[in-house]
């Protein structure tokens, strides 16, 4: 009180001092005000988010528990049936039997235990409630005797529980939706949510299923309703899954319902829309498959929650961060606080009021020349304004020097000084990295989006681009584009047999043996798959046009490409050979990439088609095969609609009882204006696009309805079987076993009297095909290798493939050397032991027959038995001195 009352300059200092500092702390304490309500605010947000995080934890324990309920329903029910005594009456006893596997006992204690320690989980993750009350309803139902009760009541008491468990699981993750979490976070929860339900219909569809196969009474159609309707359901959520959850989320249900568990949802799909039962033999590889998905199911749900967990993890993080941001700021503003009540003491002079004057126009950003004069401390501060200037005068610079380009110079380089120029100069450095970072990532980005990362080579796109380019660059100077199509022959056989590693090894390998015999400036690209093509961007040609030189230079470099390739490869303590077919083709004037790749992709296809391991050239002969496989195809399929194709059937001998048993139904196309026209001139076209599978489905539909009018008109050949011959395409499309069943049923047909006829290549060139034949035979088809002798298949996989007969070939039958003659009789004894029929194609001699007779063969076919003949010409021969009566239908 007494210095505020002393008159003077000092009375005058000492009120500016006080309202300098009611300035100074009235902002502050605003601002303290501030950081104490966002500091609370975070603590705040904190909490919620380890709220939110302890919901998704008991939610997902809970629908872990859910899982395992699911998983016990089926041995639960099949061992309830089986100890109740006698079966109820309701209860379809092959299904039963089916589902009574010797492990029964071990799988139930199994997915009990499952059940047991996910609850345990579930109380340890807070859902204790939940936990007992699930527990004491499955205590209750695995103690209590089934009696009369049918089958879908107890799969009904597992089902409420289950859906119990999800009820409450889905509480627990709306709790934690309601926590008010960041989009991140929200987003993860709601893809949490969708995986969840979906994961709770997976688990209810087998069981359902089963239930539904079990009952055969009227409840067994209740049992059915619900099936369809949480399949339905479930096709719903799977597909809201893969539409609208993240790419984590997607890629781990993908890998969970993938080709491991096909036979899941095709059984399903086949019960819920068409209401076809699965053979009782097929259920314990359904179940197997369902456990199989029901595991990659839990590792989605348990990458969904990671991603939730992570997500809201990071949010916590983040509030954490700003809180102690926040706390750093209060610091520093008590701090600064403190220094301007020390500024103040300072006097008011004339030096201080052009310092304050200096430091208004540098704070304008007039980086002025600061005097130094007055007290000290003014002195002090006018000092540190002017290094404060001098530093932001070489800050400018080297902003001016980032802008400008110039990231190495002098100027960027040289550090500021004192700490604060440390920190700003290792921030103008760490910019400086980033911008080299960023253009090295865009130049990687831009390399990966051009380059197959396998192989490292140039990807279709990319390869595009290059076309383009050297087409215009060839054009500008004069000459032409060459490209060599590469096609590589038993890469499939390698990949199935050794594994994908070993294949993606292979194709490594290869791209490197290709680089190294390429010339210098040709470009090799990978198109995808194992395609490859070689780039020859600039290829002279004499003036006169004469292309002949040029293209015996690209033959040369194929060739080179087909020993380079075709060399042994050691591989995972194997020697791989594989083969190369090579395409070459040499761009005309006005063509474009399309067509040039069109040109040399039609050249590997002949290469391939001449024996592989070929080097063939683009030429007129090519260009006219195109356009009459084009000219055939269109006629072909208007051959189909216009109903031109029939069958002929040739017959097929017994030899045990010399009647005719079965015939061979082979099509031929009555084309206007050609005549009759036979399979090779084509099959081989239909093969090349989805005609081959139409024709397959049509010669089915055909041969099963022709048995039908043979069987309606009575005589020799009412009860035939018939034999139709199935293309590799058509074998692996997923409609395969739609088509047969279709047709038989349209038939009314035995399926025991039609034969699926295969080529050995097929085996090995289409990877679902020994998927489709198990099928095809589980339906009661038999199944037979045409051409047996020609290919890869070796005697002793024969246990071990689907199939019922062998077909001789027709070359081993007929040929005159006694060693093709003995490896026919090991054929036959062979196929004998392994309990296969078989049959010898192309009988046309006494003398063969005699020897087919020798040996124990089968059956046999060929013309000295009959030829092929349209339906109403078919006749029955029979061997002399060796009738017999016809067997019954199906026989």
């Amino acid at each position: 009180m007494v210095l505020l009352s002393l008159p003077g300059r000092r009375g005058r200092s000492g009120g500016l001092q006080q309202r300098l500092i009611a300035l100074v702390l009235v902002p502050v304490l605003g601002l303290a005000l501030l950081v104490g309500s966002a500091v609370r605010e975070r603590a705040a947000q904190v909490r919620a988010v380890d709220s939110a995080v302890a919901q998704v934890r008991a939610a997902v324990a809970l629908d872990a528990a859910r899982v395992g309920v699911s998983q016990e329903v089926t041995p639960a029910l099949v061992t309830a049936l089986m100890v109740a005594g006698p079966r109820p009456a309701q209860v379809d006893g092959e299904v039963l039997a089916a589902l009574a596997a010797p492990d029964l006992d071990r799988r139930l204690a199994d997915a009990r235990a499952r059940v047991d320690a996910a609850l345990q989980r579930a109380r340890r993750a807070g859902a204790g409630a939940e936990a007992d009350r699930a527990a004491a309803e499955l205590a209750a139902l695995r103690t209590a005797p089934l009696g009369d009760r049918p089958p879908e009541s107890v799969l009904t008491g597992y089902q409420a529980v289950a859906q119990a468990l999800g009820v409450q699981a889905a509480a627990h993750l709306r709790r934690a939706r309601s926590h008010g979490l960041d989009g991140a976070t929200t987003i993860a929860l709601v893809d949490l949510v969708r995986v969840s339900r979906a994961a709770t219909l997976a688990g209810s569809q087998t069981p359902l299923l089963l239930a539904s196969l079990l009952s055969t009474g009227p409840a067994g159609s209740d049992v059915r309703a619900r099936f369809v309707e949480v399949w339905g359901g479930y096709r719903q959520a799977a597909a809201d899954v893969v539409g609208t959850c993240s790419p984590e989320v997607v890629t781990a249900w993908a890998a969970a319902t993938g080709s491991g568990t096909r036979t899941v949802d095709s059984t399903a799909t086949a019960a819920a829309t068409a209401g076809q039962r699965p053979p009782a033999a097929r259920l314990p590889l359904l179940l197997a498959a369902d456990e199989r998905r029901a595991e990659g199911i839990a590792r989605a749900v348990a990458t969904a929650t990671d991603l939730t967990v992570g997500a809201a993890t990071a949010n916590a993080r983040r509030a954490e961060r700003e809180l102690r941001s926040l706390l750093l700021l209060a610091t520093a503003l008590l701090l600064a606080s403190v220094g301007a009540t020390l500024v103040v003491r300072v006097s008011l002079t004339r030096p201080l009021a052009r310092l304050a004057a200096q430091a208004r126009a540098v704070g304008a950003g007039e980086l002025v020349d600061v005097e130094e004069s007055g007290p000290e401390e003014v002195r002090t501060v006018a000092r540190g304004l002017a290094a404060a200037v001098d530093g932001l005068r070489r800050l400018r610079d080297q902003v001016h020097a980032v802008a400008g380009g110039d990231l190495d110079s002098e100027v960027v380089r040289r550090p500021l000084e004192g700490p604060l120029g440390r920190v700003v100069h290792t921030s103008v450095v760490q910019l400086i990295d980033a911008i080299h970072d960023r253009d090295r990532l865009q130049a990687d980005l831009a390399h990966q989006a051009g380059h197959d990362a396998l192989t490292g080579l140039p990807n279709r796109a990319r390869t595009q681009a290059l076309l383009e380019a050297a087409l215009l660059a060839a054009g500008r100077a004069g000459h032409r584009t060459g490209l060599l199509f590469v096609d590589l022959d038993r890469f499939k056989h390698v990949n199935d047999s050794l594994g994908h590693a070993a294949g993606d090894a292979l194709l490594r390998a290869v791209a490197g043996r290709m680089r190294a015999a390429v010339r210098t400036g040709d470009v090799v690209c990978r198109l995808g798959g194992d395609e490859f093509v070689v780039l020859v961007p600039l290829v002279p040609v004499p003036p006169a046009g004469d292309v002949d030189a040029a293209l015996e230079g690209l033959r040369e470099l194929g060739q080179r490409l087909v020993d380079a390739v075709g060399a042994p490869l050691p591989l995972r303590g194997r020697e791989v050979r594989v083969g190369a077919s090579v395409g070459v083709a040499l761009s005309e004037p006005d063509a474009g990439p399309e067509q040039l790749l069109h040109d040399a992709d039609a050249a590997a296809y002949r290469a391939k088609a001449a024996g592989r391991g070929v080097v063939e050239v683009f030429d007129e002969l090519v260009r006219a095969e195109l356009a009459t496989r084009s000219a055939t195809e269109e006629s072909l399929r208007a051959a189909l609609a216009a109903g031109e194709l029939v069958l002929h059937y040739q017959p097929v001998l017994d030899l045990a009882s010399g009647c005719t048993r079965s015939a061979e139904a082979l099509v031929r196309w009555h084309r206007p204006g050609h005549g009759l026209v036979m399979p090779d001139a084509f099959v081989p076209v239909a093969e090349r696009s989805d005609l081959v599978c139409e024709l397959g489905r049509w010669a089915l539909h055909e041969a099963t309805a022709q048995l039908v009018r043979w069987d309606a008109e009575g005589g020799e050949r009412a009860g035939l079987s018939v034999a139709v011959n199935v293309s590799g395409r058509h074998l692996s499309s997923p409609r395969l076993l739609e088509d047969v069943v279709e047709a038989l049923g349209a038939a009314r047909l035995d399926p025991a009297r039609l034969t699926v006829e295969i080529t050995e290549t097929v085996l090995v060139d289409e990877p679902l095909a020994l998927e489709h034949l198990h099928a095809l035979r589980d339906v009661g088809v038999r199944v037979a290798i045409d051409d047996f002798g020609t290919g890869y298949t070796s005697i002793g996989q024969l246990s071990r493939l689907p199939v019922d007969v062998l077909k001789v070939d027709r070359g081993l039958v007929a040929s005159l050397d006694a060693g093709h003659a003995a490896l026919v009789r090991l054929v036959v004894s062979a196929a004998h032991s392994f309990g296969l029929g078989v049959v010898a194609e192309g009988v046309e001699e006494p003398g063969q027959l005699a020897q087919l007779t020798a040996t124990g063969c089968d059956a046999a076919q060929g013309y000295l038995f009959g030829r092929a003949v349209p339906a109403p010409e078919l006749t029955t021969p029979r061997l002399p001195g060796r009738a017999a009566p016809l067997a019954p239908a199906g026989a």
